[in-house]
């Protein structure tokens, strides 16, 4: 989900900033019924196929265009220009007076008590005294009404959260002065119009005679820069009998070229022919990284980045991806290679690659071989979570090490779990066993059954063994729920304090409550946590929720 933080003037203009989950974000402005965007590559990265192989605007303000039916920014789809004062009231009208409207007391939000009305898609939370403050809207901007959806809401089936508040003057002035520099410095028509830069791209020549018919054999290539970016090179050159040899080029600008000239011993007998392959390659680390070495086992299993398609600045991600999700595997293995390739290409497509960046450049992730299997389920929703909770969780804890989706071995024998993980706070060792559910709707919730908790106890057919899910022994078991926004505004905005008094007091909890326990009385997880948009909330004591364990 993208998270916004926006200011909009009765005008009709806006402006701000738009955060990507775990990273990547874009300053936005919003003027004259046209969008503004300035975001960073792993904010484009993120925004699909659409954009992904070009990554148009880094750092610079451009204007997105519809392309192939779909607005360029994938990840918010809500008309921002339908987001004015003067529609925000007339929503609030239209959901408090509707006769069918269900109104609801909301307990508290934000320390306030509240009320709820729900119409026509639509929940919006007011004060429940005077003077009645707006404390919070959600709702689908597909339905009728006056907060629009972009063109791509059919394809992206978004859903709004708002905590809408005064705007000062002095914010007010930002947004106009924020909104004249974008249209300004944006191209008139699209992101096409001023596609930036994106790196090096060097071709390799074979200038060598053929056959050879000297003892020792001369050769040359030619290697040339033909991307638009300067690039440190590496020609990397792999004959008969001898070992790979490295020639550093140094660094070429667009359209330079060097060349490399040399001799090698004849590999046969004068008077005699025979066939023989000679590899060449070019090292960079604008397309494999820091390490020549992930460049040269690719190079051994036939891969490169360019098996995915993506802009320039990705391709080292995806080479050090591809390496991981290949090392395991005989050179020779092909299946594997195509595994790879195609969970990485579908991860690209989805916007994955910045999360999966994150994961893979820590160095802490201890089952590398399994990403093979578990970046494709990264497609639903559930898979997604658990990925960026991984990375979140590997770019904000320098001690974690974590298994993701695989077998983790203690005592001899092997355990399971979404992700499982060790670390050390304030001096203490940590080990848990973390099972994610994403809760869409909040009747997910309500019924949330003794399976949704039982992995970690090995309850399931099969568990301790390669099919089924146990957390380790002396590890912490962990149940993480996710509230997605479209539980609707009460429970993803609600605090520690709200959650645990509408789960402990609620009746339509008690399935929950109980599926939290053991028909023996024990408890089924040390550990429940509940994530929305205010935070992460944190049980270990569950009679706090009204389990009876």
């Amino acid at each position: 989900m993208t998270h916004a933080d926006l200011v909009a003037t009765a005008s009709g203009q806006m402006s701000g900033i738009l955060h990507e989950p775990v990273t990547g974000e874009a300053a936005m402005a919003w003027s004259d019924g046209r969008l503004y965007l300035k975001g960073d590559n792993d904010f484009w990265a993120q925004q699909g196929s659409f954009s992904r192989t070009d990554l148009p605007s880094s750092g610079h303000w451009i204007a997105p265009k519809m392309r192939s039916g779909h607005h360029v920014l994938d990840s918010f789809g809500v008309n921002a220009g339908s987001l004015s004062p003067k529609s925000l009231a007339a929503l609030v009208r239209q959901v408090t007076s509707d006769p069918g409207a269900l109104q609801e007391d909301a307990e508290t939000i934000e320390g306030h008590k509240a009320i709820s009305y729900t119409a026509e898609g639509w929940t919006v939370v007011l004060a429940s005294s005077a003077p009645y403050t707006v404390l919070a809207i959600g709702g689908d901007p597909l339905g009728a009404g006056p907060i629009g959806p972009t063109a791509s809401a059919d394809y992206n089936k978004p859903y709004l959260v708002m905590t809408p508040k005064p705007a000062t003057e002095d914010q007010a002035a930002d947004v106009r002065s924020a909104a004249t520099e974008a249209a300004a410095a944006a191209p008139a028509s699209s992101d096409d119009a001023v596609s930036q830069p994106q790196g090096p791209k060097f071709t390799i020549t074979d200038n060598s005679a053929n056959p050879c018919t000297t003892d020792p054999c001369s050769y040359s290539f030619t290697v040339t820069n033909s991307g638009d970016t300067a690039g440190e090179a590496t020609l990397y050159l792999d004959f008969p009998n001898m070992p790979e040899q490295p020639h550093p080029l140094g660094t070429l600008k667009p359209g330079q070229f060097r060349e490399v000239n040399g001799t090698r011993p004849d590999v046969v007998s004068s008077g005699r022919f025979v066939q023989q392959t000679d590899y060449a390659w070019v090292y960079s680390p604008s397309l494999y990284g820091q390490d020549p070495d992930v460049g040269s086992r690719l190079r051994a299993r036939g891969l490169r980045p360019e098996a995915v398609p993506v802009a320039t600045p990705l391709k080292p991600t995806v080479a050090k991806l591809l390496d991981l999700m290949t090392r395991d595997a005989p050179a020779a293995d092909t299946k594997a290679n195509d595994k790879a390739v195609e969970a990485l290409g579908g991860a690209a497509d989805r916007g994955r690659l910045p999360a999966l960046a994150a994961i893979a450049g820590s160095g802490r992730l201890t089952n590398p071989e399994n990403l093979r299997e578990v970046v494709p389920a990264t497609a639903e929703l559930g898979g997604q979570r658990v990925m960026e909770q991984v990375a979140h969780l590997l770019k904000t804890d320098p001690n974690a090490k974590v298994t993701w989706g695989g077998l983790y071995k203690a005592d001899g024998d092997m355990y399971k779990a979404d992700y499982i993980y060790t670390s050390t706070q304030h001096g203490r060792e940590v080990k848990r066993a973390v099972q994610v559910k994403a809760v869409n709707r909040l009747e997910e919730l309500w019924a949330l059954t003794g399976s949704d908790a039982e992995q970690p106890n090995g309850e399931r057919s099969g568990s301790g063994n390669s099919k089924g899910e146990k957390a380790p022994p002396g590890f912490e078991r962990v149940l993480q729920i996710s509230l997605e926004p479209t539980v609707g505004p009460l429970f993803s905005l609600a605090s520690t304090a709200d959650l645990q008094n509408f789960l402990s007091t609620g009746p339509k909890f008690r399935q929950m409550r109980d599926s939290l326990c053991k028909s023996n009385g024990g408890s089924r997880v040390d550990r429940l946590v509940i994530a929305n948009e205010s935070g992460a909330h944190q049980w270990t004591d569950l009679s706090r929720l009204g389990a009876h364990c």
